[in-house]
Parts: C-alpha cells; sequence; structure tokens
C-alpha cells in the first residue's frame, strides 16, 4: 500500500537513487493529469509526460502548441498548422478606417464613413448613426414603450389606429356642486321623502311642514335618530342592530368607566345574572345574583392568568414558558436551562450529533472499542482486521505492546483486509513485521465532533 503525499518533497539537491517511475499499460486517468507528470507505460515501453494539454511520449513528435485565447496549433513535426476558433473572447479591440462586418455587401455594419454608423439590410442604408446623436431612418417601429425626454414632433399622431387630432376637442367641465337630503322610506307606499322634526308636535313632517307622517304599518327608516329622555323601552320580540360596537355610560363625565356598569340579564323571580365592571378590582365580574358564576368556553386567550387556587387540567397543558417557584422549566434542557430529558441509547450516542437526549458513563462508553491482538495468530501476511462497528470513518486508533506498553508504529488503514475498500465498521493493521508481544487496539470514535475552522492560503 502506497503512503500518499499532500506536499512537495524537497531533497535539498541530494540525489534520488535507483528511482522507478510509475508503471502502468495505459496513460492514468484518476486523479486528472497535470503538467509535468510522468508514468512509464509498461506496454509501448515509453517514458510519458504530460504537457498540459495531452500526454507526449519522450523523443516522439509534439503534436501541440498552444497560440493563445482562441488560437490553437496542430501538426507534425516540420508543420504547425494555426487554427481560429469560431469564439473568440480576448479580442478587445479591432479599428479599421474602412471596416465593414456582416454577412454580405448588402446586409452589413458599416463603419467606413466619419462620425457615423450605418446598418445596411437589403441593400438599402435602412439605419444611419450620426456623431449629432440623430437616428435617421425609413420608419421606426418600437413593440414596447418609448420615453422621450425632449419635445415629439411629427406631422401626424395616431392612438390605436385612430389620428389624435379628432378625438382630442375643447370641452369644459362647469364645478357641479351635489347635495344628498335625509330621508325616511314607508315600505307600505313604498314612498321616500326628506322629513324634518317638530318639537311641538312630536311628529315627523315633510320638509315643507304640509303634511304630519304617523305610519301605523310598514316600515320606517330613519338615517340618523337621537331620544331624549330618562326612560327608552324597545317593545319588540327580537332586537337587531346593526353596529359593530355598542357603548354604554356614553354621558359619563368621570376619568374611568362607571363601578357597575356592564349588563343585566333578567332573571324573573330569581337572580338576575350580570357582566359588569367592578372599579374595586380593577375587574369585570360575571355573577348569578351576588355569587360568582361559571364561564364555559372553548378556548380562553389572555395576556396573563393569575390563579389563587389550584388548577386541575385533564387534558394537555401546552405553555410557552413555565415556572416552578421562581425558576423557569423548559420542555427540553438545554446546557443554561432546567427541563426534561431522555437517555440517549448506545447507537445515539455514536451517531454523535443528538443534542437532545442525556449521554450515561455506560453508553459513553459504546463510543469506544478495544482488541487484543494475538500475534502468534498472524498469518505470513502479517495483517489483523478489526471490526467495531461504530458506523464512521472519523476514528482514532492507537497501538501498544501489552508487554512493554510502548506505541506501536504500523500501517493502519480504514478498510477491509485487502486495503482498497473504504469501511466504516472496521479497520485493517498492517504490521509489516511480526511484533514480539501481544498487542492492544484502542479505536475511539469522533463522530460529531465540532468542526474545525480551515483557511486555505
Amino acid at each position: 500500500m502506497a503512503i500518499e503525499y499532500y506536499s512537495s518533497i524537497n531533497l535539498n539537491q541530494n540525489e534520488l537513487q535507483f528511482p522507478v517511475i510509475h508503471k502502468v499499460g495505459s496513460a492514468p486517468s484518476s486523479p486528472s493529469a497535470v503538467a509535468g507528470q510522468m508514468y512509464y507505460n509498461s506496454s509501448s515501453n515509453t517514458l510519458n509526460f504530460h504537457n498540459g494539454s495531452g500526454w507526449i511520449s519522450v523523443g516522439g513528435d509534439i503534436t501541440g502548441v498552444t497560440a493563445g485565447t482562441g488560437l490553437n496549433g496542430g501538426g507534425t513535426t516540420g508543420a504547425v498548422t494555426l487554427n481560429v476558433d469560431a469564439a473568440q473572447t480576448a479580442i478587445t479591440s479591432v479599428v479599421n478606417t474602412s471596416l465593414v462586418i456582416g454577412r454580405d455587401a448588402d446586409n452589413d455594419i458599416d463603419f467606413a464613413t466619419d462620425n457615423q454608423i450605418i446598418f445596411r439590410v437589403g441593400g438599402g442604408d435602412n439605419v444611419i448613426f450620426k456623431a449629432s446623436g440623430e437616428i435617421e431612418a425609413s420608419s421606426l417601429d418600437i413593440s414596447g414603450d418609448a420615453d422621450i425626454d425632449g419635445t415629439l414632433e411629427a406631422d401626424a399622431i395616431t392612438v390605436n389606429g385612430t389620428a389624435l387630432n379628432t378625438v382630442i376637442a375643447g370641452v369644459t367641465v362647469a364645478n357641479a356642486t351635489l347635495a344628498a337630503t335625509a330621508t325616511v322610506t314607508d315600505s307600505t307606499a313604498n314612498t321616500a321623502f326628506p322629513v324634518v322634526f317638530n318639537d311641538e308636535s312630536n311628529a315627523l313632517l315633510d320638509d315643507t311642514g304640509a303634511f304630519t307622517y304617523n305610519p301605523s304599518s310598514g316600515l320606517l327608516t330613519v338615517p340618523n335618530l337621537t331620544v331624549s329622555g330618562t326612560t327608552t323601552t324597545v317593545n319588540t320580540t327580537n332586537l337587531t342592530i346593526e353596529d359593530n360596537n355598542m357603548v354604554l355610560s356614553s354621558g359619563n363625565s368621570t376619568s374611568a368607566v362607571i363601578n357597575g356598569a356592564g349588563l343585566t340579564l333578567e332573571g324573573g323571580s330569581g337572580d338576575d345574572a350580570t357582566f359588569t365592571y367592578s372599579t374595586s378590582g380593577p375587574q369585570f365580574e360575571m355573577k348569578l345574583g351576588s355569587s360568582y358564576e361559571d364561564l364555559q368556553i372553548a378556548k380562553l386567550t389572555a395576556s396573563s392568568l393569575d390563579i389563587s387556587g389550584d388548577a386541575d387540567v385533564d387534558g394537555t397543558l401546552e405553555t410557552d414558558a413555565l415556572t416552578i417557584n421562581g425558576t423557569a422549566i423548559v420542555a427540553q434542557a438545554t446546557a443554561s436551562a432546567v427541563g426534561g430529558v431522555e437517555l440517549a441509547t448506545a447507537a445515539e450516542v455514536q451517531t454523535g450529533t443528538d443534542t437532545a437526549r442525556v449521554v450515561t458513563p455506560d453508553t459513553l462508553a459504546a463510543k469506544s472499542v478495544v482488541a487484543d491482538i494475538d500475534v502468534s495468530s498472524l498469518t505470513d501476511a502479517k495483517i489483523v482486521t478489526i471490526t467495531h462497528n461504530l458506523g464512521t470513518a472519523d476514528i482514532m486508533v492507537q497501538v501498544y505492546d501489552k508487554t512493554t506498553e510502548a506505541n506501536i508504529m504500523c500501517d493502519i488503514a480504514r478498510t477491509t483486509d485487502d486495503f482498497s475498500t473504504a469501511s466504516t465498521s472496521v479497520v485493517s493493521i498492517d504490521f509489516g513485521t511480526a511484533p514480539p508481544n501481544d498487542c492492544r487496539a484502542l479505536i475511539t470514535s469522533l463522530a460529531g465532533a465540532t468542526a474545525g475552522s480551515i483557511a486555505y492560503t
């Protein structure tokens, strides 16, 4: 098994004696070749190097010459062909006093005339851009909007197919005042007319005072009604009020709600039910007679709830925050908060990513595996495979001599015993030479460890 190096090796001008270049039957493809890489082709017995574009046999012809972005050469010894790519991305300037770009003489962009750019289509100079900012064209068709900051001058303007001068005329609309008149409506006579109220006759009159309207049947509609007096009695079976808000004690001249203001439900010969406001609380009170009455609702939403006695919850108590004797209790304990906990299983401890369960000394031991190695059982290959089932390649492996307790340096791979198949459940240890005493392997999982910060310079 080869040792992989991820940095250059500097021999400091010392000799590299008896080296053997990588021998394979065909050009290596993984990892991708880089310029300067070499290999020995055991099929053609040739030494090859990579020039950044392809593999070149040492002593053979150079078949590729790089000539710049968009330009490349190709050919054999003694002949080089320069090819121009169809797409040019590096050219920054093309200047010529007779420059013409296009598909043919009848369809092109002509820069040959000083201070003009001429777009020619079908053999005609259809659009000319001048240095003065003027655009000269036989016609102009704009599919989108046109924003003109200056003056638009035209011999004729058409809007949606109609000449603009036929739809614009001098029209003056004088100011008008509309006056609204309050009315009452007799649904029986289907009559609506303006009314006034006569204080002397206590009757509704038309606005001329010609007649008195006292409907005995039907519906009387009044836009606004003010009733003055000490008592207003409504003798109806059902009272329908369209307003969204009812104001009680509207004549209150104090700076607070009047004590006892609210609603009363007549109890007949029994106690009345009341829903009133008490300024001594201050609080809203719901009573039957003088005793507080129960309240049954599907859901109660309140900014706060203070219960002086016990609370009996038959269902589920759900709360965003819970405090017991001044200590905040959370649903799931954290490093800084008291709360409920759940013990982690050995499998959850091995995963190393669970943040909601508690590890016990017993389950913590599940992240480590130890194994004794009997050197008398080693075969000629001197390889030992240990199954740890920790489910990760992020493990630390250490081997020591059980007699001398000295650390042993050996080749450790996170693979099966063939050293080619990666594994997260076994490790293979290659001793090379059998150690003199039995050994002990210590394997610890680092799954879930905090990721370090990496900087690339």
